[in-house]
């Protein structure tokens, strides 16, 4: 038990160009199955990489986005940051790879990862406190209709947990968060979960979500964007969190031709009302036998559709129950929030159909880390 506190001691002293130009075939198609990368279903995936795992991965069943503040003791700042994401590689790492963290009391649990991915983010609060990436990532900002509480906003640190197996979950959850405690504090904790082996799950408005996220080199593009024009850091990405909780008994008095007008596909097979199929593109000039928009202007995929390369992101989105609320864990990868998540965002919190029946109750932006090699930590490219 000794390895625990010890560690503790230490702490307390032209890629839009290209992406623009791939506009035309987004989302036309559904990844291939086995196209992801990771390991086998009930196994582990690879920790290290240019990427961290948890991004471009196929989503895992469950998952919780935990965040924290931090609790800096006199000293340098940055030497206390650099050691808890050192502390937090190494129980990443080792949960991961099927192993518990250092003096796990339960380190039988992580002995089937699951497909356990950890994702680690931070603040711009944070960032600005140790003196590294001003305006990185910027401050999410307040949208139309917000009601954004306290214990669901922005917090310094963020870590997103997914697994096949909520067990593993849960486990992977307590055992850093033990390691976090007396470091920080804890602002959250929202767990979610998708059905298996869904290419695009059913939110609990029984609408198919998902639809029309960038595949392959144009996802890539969207979420990191290129050497020559990378993300906030190079092979980072950014992550927006949202929070909106559903009044499924309103929508329940609403009928299938009015849900689906709303959102502009049909709730049956997630087709647009412009066309037959799931895969077909969402047509906004369509129109009907009388002349009528067949996809109304604040319709959901309306409003939501990139207007440009620039505004493509990479929906990794959960569903959420909590005790009597119920809602979605809007989760989004993008190269750039300020120029994809937040200009969509705005259009959606202004006009969209089916905000009379989402209430947005929590919102953060975070800087997500570049992948490592073995032998680094996390944030070592931003902080050596």
């Amino acid at each position: 038990m000794a390895s625990s506190p010890s560690r503790r001691s230490v702490i307390g002293g032209s890629a839009m160009a290209a992406l623009g130009g791939m506009l035309a075939g987004f989302g036309a198609a559904p990844a291939a199955a086995g196209e992801e990368p990771g390991g086998d279903q009930d196994g582990g995936r690879e920790f290290y990489g240019r990427y961290q795992g948890g991004i471009l991965d196929a989503a895992q069943v469950h998952a919780a986005f935990v965040g924290w503040d931090l609790r800096f003791a006199k000293g340098n700042k940055k030497e206390q940051l650099r050691a808890l994401l050192r502390m937090l590689t190494d129980d990443a790492q080792r949960l991961v790879s099927g192993r518990g963290v250092l003096a796990d009391t339960e380190a039988e649990m992580a002995a089937d990862p699951a497909q356990l991915t950890l994702t680690v983010g931070l603040g711009q609060r944070l960032l600005d406190q140790v003196g590294v990436a001003p305006d990185a990532v910027g401050q999410m900002p307040k949208f139309a209709g917000d009601k954004v509480e306290k214990r669901y906003g922005q917090s310094d640190l963020l870590v997103q947990f997914c697994s096949q197996d909520p067990t593993v979950l849960a486990h992977a959850v307590r055992a850093v968060s033990k390691n976090l405690r007396g470091l920080t504090e804890r602002v959250f904790i929202q767990r979610g979960f998708i059905q298996p082996q869904a290419q695009h799950f059913r939110n609990l408005f029984g609408q198919l979500d998902g639809i029309n996220n960038p595949v392959q080199d144009t996802r890539e593009l969207a979420v990191f964007g290129t050497q020559e024009n990378p993300s906030w850091i190079r092979n980072g990405t950014t992550l927006a969190l949202r929070r909106f909780e559903m009044n499924l008994e309103t929508w329940d008095e609403l009928a299938t031709s009015g849900r689906d007008f709303a959102l502009g596909r049909r709730q049956k097979d997630g087709s647009p009302l412009s066309g037959s199929s799931v895969e077909d593109p969402v047509d906004l000039d369509a129109v009907n036998e009388l002349g009528l928009p067949k996809i109304g202007a604040n319709a959901h995929v309306a409003l939501a559709r990139p207007a440009s390369g620039d505004e493509v992101i990479h929906r990794r989105g959960y569903n959420f129950i909590d005790g009597e609320v119920s809602g979605l864990l809007f989760a989004s990868y993008q190269r750039d929030a300020r120029t994809s998540f937040i200009p969509v965002q705005q259009r959606l919190a202004a006009a969209d159909a089916l905000n009379q029946w989402l209430t947005p109750t929590g919102s953060a932006l975070y800087a997500v880390l570049p992948g490592i090699e073995q032998g680094m930590y996390l944030g070592q490219q931003l902080l050596d």
